[in-house]
């Protein structure tokens, strides 16, 4: 049901504002009048944020509002009052209405992680997790200044992998656009003189004019179907098994292999780390660090880690069966850890370590395909070029038997 805001006088005449969840403004405005309230304002809160119901709300936003929450109820303020204020000053809108509603619901004796877990597109199992286990354990404010820890490191990887691929899917980008006017808009015309042209052109010269001669009678059913090819291939992208076989393709090339091996340890480490210190049980954990992996075969190994380690083994003997995805460091690494009772701080360290591999892993990536890409450029270009001057020489060629 959506919420209201309302201004209301009692019958001391004083002045009262609060939040009711109601079916219409009709409902709130009954339920007000039954209380004996002199109604003076009543507005729908969620009316104007409907429409942007489907944004979603950025890693550094919910990094900003777990920091700011942690902070406020270190300070002894009570998480209600704590909400209004970070609300009032949020500028995301689908926020702004997550935390009307968290306000409201808490007000009303429901908890925080109840209300959060009914955007579970906006918070994912590990936040839900920790604030879940931060209000059984009486340690909410640690429990989100460890997630404000943890989404900071989250978006600051993320950062990393997007600001490594930039330089590649401008360049790639840049090409197919160039390919796409060279084909739709400059081939055709060129195709046009040279095959009115009584030249006899070679056999791959040929082809490319009859095929820009077609583009030109057909323009707009070539360009129909290369926007239904962006738009199918969209699509397909966002399901999740056309992406799991994207990145099976992806491990079976060496480099890449290990940079998404490098990335999944990095996460794993890190989210185990957090929610340990954040008092859940391990086996809770482990299923959600499963959820996690961007491994296909690894997510559905990590799976089974939690009802092994209920079996009563050692994580570092559960990991083991995975120690194709894991390198052998990651798994004594962790036996070291369960031995020394520290394998929450242990966690934290390898997690650094392979952020640090990542951010390496990616600059030399990327100073690779640098290289690689001028290279393909080069290629097509002097094989556009080679194609296109052909014709011109026997053109040439055929002026000097006049």
């Amino acid at each position: 049901m959506p919420l209201f805001t309302y201004k209301v006088k009692n019958k001391k005449g004083e002045l009262i504002e609060d939040v009711i969840q109601a079916a219409d403004s009709k409902d709130v405005q009954s339920n007000l009048q039954a209380e004996g309230y002199q109604i003076l304002t009543i507005r729908r809160l969620d009316s104007k944020l409907s429409s942007l119901s489907a944004g979603g709300i950025s890693i550094s936003e919910k990094a900003a509002f777990c920091r700011f929450l942690a902070t406020m109820l270190r300070a002894g303020l009570p998480l209600p009052e704590a909400i209004d204020i970070i609300k009032d000053d949020t500028k995301n809108r689908k926020l702004k209405k997550v935390l009307f509603d968290i306000a409201y619901e808490i007000r009303k004796g429901k908890t925080m992680s109840s209300v959060l877990s009914k955007y579970k597109r906006d918070f994912d199992p590990v936040f839900l997790t920790m604030v879940k286990a931060g209000e059984e354990s009486g340690t909410i404010d640690k429990s989100f200044d460890y997630l404000a820890k943890q989404l900071l490191m989250t978006y600051e990887l993320i950062q990393k992998v997007k600001g490594a691929m930039m330089y590649p899917i401008v360049i790639v980008a840049a090409m197919g656009a160039n390919f796409v006017v060279m084909l739709v808009f400059v081939l055709p015309k060129l195709s046009n003189v040279f095959l009115q042209l009584n030249v006899e052109l070679p056999p791959a010269t040929r082809f490319v004019m009859e095929t820009g001669q077609f583009i030109g009678d057909n323009t707009v059913l070539v360009l129909g179907i290369l926007i239904g090819l962006l738009v199918i291939g969209f699509v397909l992208f966002t399901v999740q098994k056309t992406r799991d076989a994207i990145t099976d393709f992806f491990m079976r090339l060496p480099a890449i292999k290990d940079l998404i091996i490098q990335i999944d340890v990095a996460r794993f480490s890190r989210t185990l780390s957090t929610l340990l210190r954040s008092g859940v049980p391990i086996m809770v954990c482990l299923e959600v660090c499963a959820n996690i992996m961007r491994q296909p075969a690894l997510k559905k190994q990590a799976k089974l880690f939690g009802e092994k380690v209920a079996e009563g083994k050692q994580l570092s003997e559960v990991i083991v069966g995975g120690s194709k995805a894991f390198p052998s460091t990651v798994i004594q690494t962790i036996k070291a850890g369960e031995k020394s009772g520290s394998l929450e701080d242990v966690l934290e360290e390898m997690a650094e370590f392979y952020e640090r591999e990542v951010d390496y892993n990616l600059k030399k990536l990327t100073s690779l395909l640098e290289p690689l890409l001028m290279l393909v450029i080069g290629v097509a270009v002097g094989a556009m070029v080679i194609i296109m001057i052909t014709p011109i020489y026997s053109l040439v060629g055929g002026l000097d038997k006049f």
